[in-house]
């Protein structure tokens, strides 16, 4: 796409900087973020759907869960994708000319099919030299292979030879699997939402083509798998509640990013016309991924406000 060059960048970063990871995977990031605000006195609830935000009077009062619990509010931070929240979950929706330019932000058909294995040792590609395994290996061999992978997910067909990350965790992380066997996982970035046939027809053809690409630089790989779960992006929407299942929940294009994220309007986490109301989360500025950053700037707003 145009200004797509910038995002060679973001690759770039991963080598200069490196890439994180929580120790135990992502579900120990996810309980050391919860164990922050107990540690203060407050409360955390999963599996609580939230079904209303109550905005009526221009202020957001309460949400309402699944079930009708009404639970009050001084103020309200919402952190799923921000369509969703402001022209679904708010009551009333956000209207005038803020809403017609939210509904109007867009997210592609290319969105990620992720393929987790469980193996016996580590793929052996060709030549690999000490550090190789870290961060992610992306296996695109030239920029026929992505562009295709791209325009065929747009259009709602598989990528014949699809653009594949394969992520080795284990190696640095020796806790997420027993001595001697590895945790192995791959991502297309490229994989259509919505494809011809639905995806129940797709998945297993399609993970053996993910495989493929593996045992194209790493010779032997496939004998290595012991088990493997498949997640596809319809198990992802159903499942998750994740409207599209775009990665960022919206397109990372240059006019979705920074301070036009999710549009200008609405870059500064605050929701014209409804006080006490702040959005956080991949949709929001800057923009996705685990950083922290648009939940930094929603807190910043909030606590701004209440000075």
């Amino acid at each position: 796409m145009p200004g797509g060059a910038f995002y060679v960048f973001w690759q770039v970063a991963y080598h200069l900087y490196g890439q994180w990871h929580a120790r135990g995977g992502s579900q120990s990031l996810t309980d050391a973020l919860e164990r922050r605000p107990t540690g203060w006195g407050g409360q955390v609830r999963t599996e609580a759907v939230v079904e209303r935000i109550d905005a009526r009077g221009g202020r957001a009062r309460s949400v309402t869960l699944a079930g009708g619990e009404r639970i009050e509010a001084a103020a309200v931070i919402t952190a799923v994708d921000v369509q969703t929240a402001l022209l679904q979950l708010l009551d009333p929706p956000l209207a005038g000319d803020a809403g017609r330019e939210l509904a109007a932000a867009h997210r592609g058909n290319a969105v990620q099919m992720v393929v987790h294995l469980a193996t016996d040792r580590l793929p052996q590609y060709r030549g690999a030299r000490e550090g190789d395994w870290n961060g992610l290996q992306s296996l695109v061999d030239d920029m026929d292979q992505l562009s295709r992978g791209f325009h065929d997910a747009e259009a709602r067909r598989l990528p014949e030879r699809p653009p594949t990350y394969c992520f080795t965790p284990s190696v640095y992380d020796d806790s997420l699997a027993p001595a001697g066997k590895h945790t192995v996982y791959l991502a297309c970035p490229s994989t259509p939402y919505e494809v011809e046939g639905g995806w129940e027809q797709h998945a297993e053809a399609f993970t053996e083509k993910m495989i493929d690409q593996v045992e194209e630089h790493a010779p032997g790989f496939r004998s290595t798998i012991l088990g493997r779960d498949i997640w596809t992006p319809a198990r992802m929407s159903e499942q998750l509640r994740w409207p599209g299942v775009h990665p960022m929940y919206l397109d990372i294009s240059l006019d979705q990013l920074s301070f036009l994220r999710p549009t200008r309007r609405l870059s500064k986490h605050r929701v014209p016309g409804v006080e006490g109301l702040y959005t956080c989360g991949a949709s929001t500025a800057p923009v996705g991924g685990i950083a922290g950053t648009s939940g930094k700037a929603a807190a910043r707003a909030l606590l701004a406000t209440k000075q």
